[in-house]
C-alpha cells in the first residue's frame, strides 16, 4: 500500500465469510472488473493463462468463472471431495438450469454491472455464496463463461469426513434457501423480479 498508491487493504480481526467480506470490500473500490481468487492459491494463474482471460474476456462476459470440470481443466483433489462436488454441482444445474459446470470455484471477474447488482441481491456471507451468484446472475440473464483451470486441492490428499459433512450441510441449506427463495418466497424476495 505505501508504495502502490491504487492497492487497498482491508482488514479485519474477526471472520466476515466469502459474501460478506466481497460485498464490502466492492464498496470500498470503484473498478471495472472485479476479480477475486482463494488466497490459497488452488488455481493456478499461469496454466492455461487462466488469469489473462479473468480479466480480458470481462469485455464480453458479465461473470468469468473457472471451472474444474470443463474439457481440458486439471484437477488435483480427494476422490471423496471430487465426487461429492460432482454431485453437489449437478443438483445445482438441475435445480437452476444454470448450465454451468462448476458452481464452487473460488475464481471469479465480474462486471461492474453485475457487481452492483450482486451487491444487492446476494444474501449469503459463507462459501455457497460462490453458488448463489452464479444462480443470480444466470437468472436475470447476465453473460457467463466458464474457462478451463488447473486447480490443486491445498488442504491435503485426504478430506476428513466432519469437514465433508460440514460443507455438505452448508451447501445443502444454501441450496435449499436460495430455491425457496427463487421458486416460493413473495416475488418481491425474488433475484428473478428484476
Amino acid at each position: 500500500m505505501q508504495r502502490f498508491q491504487n492497492i487497498v487493504y482491508i482488514q479485519h480481526d474477526q471472520r466476515l465469510g466469502r459474501g460478506k467480506a466481497l460485498r464490502e470490500a466492492w464498496t470500498n473500490v470503484e473498478g471495472d472488473v472485479y476479480a477475486y481468487l482463494d488466497v490459497d492459491l488452488a488455481t493456478d494463474l499461469l496454466k492455461f493463462e487462466a488469469y489473462r482471460q479473468l480479466i480480458d474476456q470481462q469485455n464480453k462476459y458479465d461473470l468469468v468463472t473457472g471451472s474444474r470440470y470443463l474439457r481440458g481443466s486439471e484437477t488435483n483433489r480427494p476422490r471423496l471431495r471430487r465426487r461429492s462436488s460432482v454431485i453437489y454441482n449437478s443438483l445445482i444445474r438441475l435445480a437452476f438450469r444454470t448450465g454451468v459446470r462448476d458452481h464452487q470455484c473460488g475464481f471469479k471477474s465480474f462486471s461492474r454491472r453485475l457487481v452492483r447488482t450482486l451487491s444487492v441481491e446476494a444474501k449469503s456471507d459463507s462459501w455457497f455464496w460462490d453458488t448463489e451468484v452464479i444462480v443470480i446472475a444466470k437468472r436475470l440473464g447476465f453473460k457467463i463463461l466458464e474457462i478451463p483451470v488447473h486447480w490443486t486441492e491445498r488442504k491435503g490428499k485426504r478430506t476428513p469426513l466432519a469437514r465433508l459433512a460440514r460443507d455438505v450441510w452448508l451447501h445443502g441449506s444454501g441450496m435449499c434457501a436460495l430455491i425457496w427463495r427463487v421458486y416460493f418466497s413473495r416475488r418481491g424476495d425474488s433475484p428473478t423480479n428484476q
